[in-house]
């Protein structure tokens, strides 16, 4: 039951207090149904209806009013603070995984599980505790009738457990169904990002964007069969607990006087009582789905926590106080370092290295060579962004380890080819305007792109213009070394230039170490050397010079 786990998840307190108002409230129903019988058979009698009786009516009526309010508002307020506690946990875990861990996640499945599972439950949750209530008062109903008539409560237990039993039965088939349905959605999510993202290519090419239209109908006519399953499912729960009740009620009228004298004194009154239970048991059985779906998506929830659990379970933490201060380093060595890309079963799919490289402090490295020969593994290795299989890195002489990797990397500076750009300079809250300005300007950006109270006024730049919103970031945060990858490839000849001959010497001059991955071969020599890479080894070419005349 995921979500009484939800529900249980640090102080008991409020979950106690909440479970003995919602007690409350359907004891105060009870006494409600008893005080009517009593009134009820006081008129058959010829008796006038007491005031005590109206008074204890009214108080039981206020208590139950009270008592259900106060129930649903602590529990939707409990709710939400496990569910916002749970929001938190999870994005502290996605924020401190390693790169490849969350790589093996696509952007559906996070998006599917963190978001729409849990605004599903919190959407849905006034419904599941108007059910709880319900069966608290289901509960309070038998022990009326067992005040009523013990052989009566007897026989209506059993009819009542053999109903349940069924009942719990064909729900198993339910949430079964049900747990299919995330993949489905997830899969629909990930097909739906391609008419977004990829909008350009397949308004270019018809075949393509009725192909992938074919894809996203089939997905949303497989998810649309098994949700019509599971509301056929749904509608014979409904079916079966009406039918039910008429059953019950048949048991009560023509059956238990059969066998039961004087049974005949508390019929009317018991028959009150089960058709009583017709609004409770519709409550339950509608509510069925809705907690069925509710525990799946908290399941997959529970599901992606611990797959992030076990893909960091060994990894470093934030940089510690006690972490050593690597940003006066004077050269980063890399030791036999090697990595592979593995499938979900342990097969290698690239393997990059044995590597060993030193750069030094203030050196402008150019990483070369052609496409998948592992540049941009190489550049996320020397980061820290991906951890190696074997071998080390050393920042002058002192081995980086999982207490002092985020110290390390706390050093770099990235712009990556999928590189993203945030609203807002995040971690840089105080920085000048007026340097922004300058670099906007020093990047031709000014009649673009302004910046105002914390953030830039658009995004909505070529690539380009992003690439050169990115650098202004990248030169704002001032760390100790630059990675580049392709940054220039999208730059006019100007900017290209700019790059090569007047950015990259600026940031030699005051100390700032370079590596960028590169194509622009006419500017190798603008290196203090360039490294080659093919299929994952690492070939040293020398001088920016020897490269370019070796190339």
């Amino acid at each position: 039951m995921h979500v009484l786990r939800l529900l249980s998840t640090g102080s008991l307190e409020t979950f106690r207090s909440g479970f003995l108002i919602t007690c409350l409230a359907g004891l105060g129903n009870v006494v409600l149904i008893g005080l009517i019988n009593a009134a009820a058979e006081m008129a058959v009698l010829g008796e006038p209806v007491e005031l005590r009786l109206v008074i204890m009516y009214l108080l039981a009526f206020a208590i139950f009013y009270v008592a259900d309010r106060i129930s649903l508002r602590e529990a939707n307020r409990l709710l939400q603070r496990r569910l916002a506690d749970l929001r938190s946990r999870l994005l502290e875990k996605i924020r401190n995984a390693e790169l490849r861990s969350l790589e093996q996640f696509s952007r559906g499945e996070i998006y599917t599980t963190v978001v729409q599972e849990t605004n599903h439950l919190s959407q849905s949750f006034p419904l599941l505790v108007s059910a709880a209530q319900s069966l608290c008062l289901l509960a309070f109903c038998l022990g009326y009738i067992a005040y009523l008539s013990g052989i009566s409560f007897l026989i209506i237990s059993g009819v009542t457990s053999v109903g349940l039993l069924m009942f719990w039965i064909r729900r198993r088939q339910l949430s079964r169904a049900m747990a299919s349905v995330h993949a489905q959605e997830a899969a629909m999510l990930d097909s739906l990002s391609h008419f977004t993202e990829g909008f350009q290519e397949i308004r270019l090419n018809a075949d393509k964007n009725d192909a992938l239209q074919r894809t996203f109908v089939g997905i949303v006519e497989d998810l649309e069969a098994k949700l019509v399953g599971i509301g056929r499912t749904w509608v014979g729960l409904l079916l079966f607990s009406n039918a039910f009740l008429y059953v019950l009620v048949g048991v009560v009228v023509f059956v238990l006087p059969v066998f039961f004298s004087g049974y005949t004194d508390v019929i009317y009154k018991i028959v009150a009582v089960a058709i009583f239970c017709v609004g409770p048991v519709t409550a339950v059985t509608s509510a069925a789905p809705l907690f069925d779906k509710a525990n799946v998506g908290l399941a997959h929830v529970y599901t992606l926590e611990k797959r992030l659990d076990a893909s960091t379970a060994s990894q470093p933490g934030a940089a510690n106080a006690d972490a050593p201060d690597f940003r006066a380093f004077r050269e980063i060595a890399l030791n036999h370092l090697t990595f592979n890309y593995r499938t979900d079963t342990g097969a290698s799919l690239f393997k990059a290295g044995p590597w060993d490289l030193t750069i030094s402090r203030g050196e402008v490295v150019f990483l070369i060579g052609g496409n998948g020969s592992g540049k941009s593994t190489a550049l996320k290795l020397i980061c820290g962004l991906y951890q190696p299989d074997g071998g080390s890195i050393r920042v002058d002489g002192v081995e980086v380890t999982n207490a002092t990797l985020q110290a390390y990397r706390e050093m770099f500076t990235c712009i990556f080819t999928d590189f993203h750009l945030f609203e807002r300079l995040y971690g840089l809250e105080n920085v000048d305007p007026e340097q922004v300005a300058m670099l906007l300007r020093y990047m031709g950006l000014e009649d673009k792109v302004t910046f105002e109270n914390g953030q830039f006024s658009t995004q909505e730049l070529s690539t380009g213009q992003r690439k050169r919103l990115a650098m202004v970031v990248a030169l704002l945060e001032q760390r100790e070394v630059y990675l580049f990858d392709e940054w220039a490839a999208d730059q006019d000849v100007w900017f290209r230039d700019v790059f090569y001959k007047v950015l990259l010497p600026a940031m030699k001059r005051t100390g700032k170490t370079v590596i960028a991955v590169t194509h622009d071969d006419r500017y190798w020599t603008c290196a203090d050397r360039c490294i080659a890479l093919d299929v994952g080894a690492m070939v040293p070419s020398g001088g920016g010079l020897a490269a370019a005349e070796s190339g």
